[in-house]
């Protein structure tokens, strides 16, 4: 699975529930949870993975420890607020302008035989947005694959938040996601073209990125993720936004929540949390927080 679709995945399969309880083990691995402290209040920052299969739950003893103790529980965005009008007015084009306009002919053909394969006719796909489209068909084989948006750690506790009617907090918004992948229609083809490649086979790699969240592998989910940026150069400018850009403004609406008095579970893409320019990083960089991994 190529760079631009683990991007994907990690920006917006959480757009696309389950709850567990959990028998208190001994655990001495590490996990993606980390808890920030300015010393009068701390948060807990939860990476989450945004599609799963059942053999993810239980979750570690800690993580459900983290999210009982908190009085708030924010994620990237809350899709209990999300109007399903919304997404297609993003994910389709409105002015006229079709798929096959925006992506080559050799790439609209491969895309409309997968789309065959899946029982969608072109009625159904040929307003999409090349980035809907590419999401589209990774969702599908991955779904194929047994894996599960509904499983995924953040719709996990996005319904346990719901059934324990604690306060739910977004750093984002539905239309601010949105808005931001429909920027990249000039990459249209290479987002076709990185799905199409390897839909065949698409939990190699998300075995991988679920094995390293489980056994707390920071350094394996980084490698994963990074694999690809320098291999593909015209796709900087979209990483930057995705990914580096909304590492900063989250880590600016993370410090803020930090002044308040409230201790706050936040759950972001696993992505964001990790690197050089992740949320753990620059909080530390600060130098003005006790900050630790369990």
């Amino acid at each position: 699975m190529k760079k631009i679709r683990l991007i994907l995945l990690l920006a917006i399969a959480s757009l696309v529930t389950v709850s567990c309880s959990i028998l208190k083990t001994e655990n001495t691995e590490e996990t993606f949870l980390w808890k920030v402290d300015d010393g009068n209040s701390h948060i807990f920052l939860l990476g989450s993975i945004h599609v799963a299969k059942q053999n993810m739950y239980p979750l570690d003893y800690r993580i459900e420890e983290a999210y009982r103790g908190s009085d708030i529980v924010a994620f990237e965005i809350d899709m209990t607020k999300a109007d399903p009008m919304l997404f297609m007015k993003y994910m389709t084009y409105t002015d006229g302008t079709k798929l096959k306009d925006r992506i080559s002919a050799e790439n609209y053909e491969k895309l409309r035989q997968k789309f065959s394969s899946m029982g969608m006719t072109e009625s159904m796909f040929g307003n999409m947005r090349p980035w809907a489209a590419a999401m589209s068909v990774q969702t599908s084989m991955l779904r194929g694959a047994g894996y599960d948006a509904a499983l995924g750690i953040d719709q996990h506790f996005m319904t346990k938040a719901t059934n324990d009617s604690k306060k739910v907090r977004e750093l984002e918004t539905v239309d601010y996601q949105m808005d931001l992948l429909s920027q990249f229609d000039n990459v249209g083809d290479s987002f076709i073209n990185y799905t199409l490649d390897n839909s065949e086979e698409p939990e190699t790699e998300v075995d991988r990125m679920i094995n390293a969240w489980k056994t707390g592998n920071k350094a394996e989910l980084q490698h994963i993720l990074d694999s690809s940026r320098y291999e593909y150069p015209e796709l900087e400018e979209m990483y930057e936004k995705i990914i580096d850009e909304r590492n900063d403004n989250m880590t600016k609406k993370v410090e803020e929540w930090l002044k308040e008095d409230k201790t706050i579970f936040i759950v972001v893409g696993a992505g964001h949390i990790i690197g050089e320019r992740g949320i753990i990083n620059q909080l530390k960089k600060t130098d003005k927080y006790k900050i630790t991994n369990f």
